[in-house]
């Protein structure tokens, strides 16, 4: 497990030293799953972040280039293998499976949401061609790990033949079993997105669980507050009064809300709003912050009327903003950060392009609320939940 602050990486051996990546680390939450794991009798050691390996390259290099800027916390798998039944416990019971439970219980004391990627090859002897030469039953493996997923049965996925397993020369099960466990060996929204087997050797892509399939449908904000900034704006660049619509529950409530506005070009053209309501209705602080945002940042002209039909708006409602301890709790593509001393204060949202470092998020939130660094200052933090919409058209 690495506990590092920052991990790096490139694909030198493989004469492409260019493609490199550095990340941040997780130390705060590899304490924390070190610290379950030891109650599940795992023991965990520590590994080296510096110079990770192509295992660990791939995986993250899509992340990172899908957009994921967050911090990783990097595990390696558990010694020998993935059969190996842990002593005291009279069913069978495996290191990878007291990992992932470990995993789980480490995600639930930290209160924030967590996503396990685990990443290991299917059989290696497809093809007479194959790194690992050819077994005629290897496809057999492959076959029946595909369909365990497709059918949701991780269990069944996790516990394969042994002999099938062995000649398939295969490393999918046990990074398999830790992210199964981690989730109860729930199946909620799987889905295999594609298999191939290029070289010989099988992959497939795929998703366990998702605990967004099992959200109610209002847990994401109504498109309709994009078409209420949008209005808010209409009419106050031609003078007139509006009157937002009401909204479904739970939506009707208040809700402090930011409301950004950007060109098609993506320049940014207005951003307003409030870390606490300050109106009965979330439908009336969206139109009160689009107007603002429109007409009243003091930062650029305001929107012109021939401006909004290609106008960019996007809606951020915020969830309660909670004080934390220190820097190291932000992450800046999932949490906004409020930043107070004396009667200054600043707020930054979260998930802004060419802001992927605390360090970053935490500079420009200074900056604006004019607090110098070397001052004590207070930390919050907070999510959001955004909806947008370009050239007409809503997106969530």
């Amino acid at each position: 497990m690495v506990f590092e602050q920052q991990l790096r990486g490139d694909f030198s051996r493989f004469r492409h030293a260019e493609l490199a990546l550095t990340l941040q680390g997780a130390p705060l939450a590899a304490q924390l799953v070190a610290q379950h794991a030891s109650e599940r009798g795992v023991t965990t050691r520590p590994i080296p972040g510096r110079s990770l390996d192509h295992g660990s390259m791939v995986p993250l290099f899509f992340v990172h280039e899908a957009g994921y800027r967050g911090r990783v916390l990097l595990l390696s798998l558990p010694y020998p293998d993935a059969l190996a039944q842990v002593q005291g416990h009279a069913e069978r019971v495996t290191q990878e499976a007291l990992l992932g439970e470990a995993l789980s219980a480490a995600a639930a004391e930290s209160g924030e949401r967590w996503a396990v990627l685990a990443s290991g090859d299917m059989s290696h002897r497809l093809t007479r061609s194959a790194p690992a030469g050819f077994d005629p039953r290897a496809h057999e493996f492959d076959a029946a790990f595909v369909a365990a997923i497709r059918k949701g049965d991780l269990r069944m996925a996790v516990a394969p033949d042994l002999e099938l397993s062995e000649l398939a020369a295969e490393d999918v099960v046990q990074s398999t079993e830790v992210a199964a466990a981690a989730v109860q060996y729930r199946a909620q929204g799987t889905r295999v997105f594609s298999y191939e087997a290029p070289f010989g050797v099988g992959y497939m892509e795929a998703l366990l669980f998702s605990d967004r399939a099992a959200k109610p449908q209002h847990d994401a904000p109504p498109v309709e507050l994009v078409t209420v900034a949008h209005d808010a704006i209409a009419h106050a660049l031609r003078g007139e009064p509006y009157t937002p619509p009401s909204l479904p529950p739970p939506w009707h409530e208040p809700r402090a809300v930011f409301v950004t506005l950007r060109s098609p070009e993506g320049e940014l053209r207005g951003c307003i709003g409030r870390t606490e309501p300050a109106l009965a209705h979330l439908a009336e602080e969206v139109a009160d912050c689009a107007v603002s945002a429109a007409t009243r940042d003091y930062r650029m002209p305001s929107v012109r009327s021939s401006e909004l039909p290609r106008l960019r708006i996007e809606v951020s409602v915020l969830h309660p903003p909670t004080p934390i301890a220190s820097a190291s709790e932000l992450d800046p593509a999932r949490y906004g950060v409020v930043v107070e001393h004396g009667k200054r204060r600043g707020v930054l949202l979260p998930d802004i392009e060419g802001i992927d470092t605390i360090a970053k998020q935490l500079r420009i939130a200074l900056d604006k609320a004019g607090i110098d660094p070397a001052l004590p200052y207070r930390l919050r933090r907070f999510r959001v939940d955004k909806v947008s919409r370009v050239d007409g058209e809503p997106e969530a």
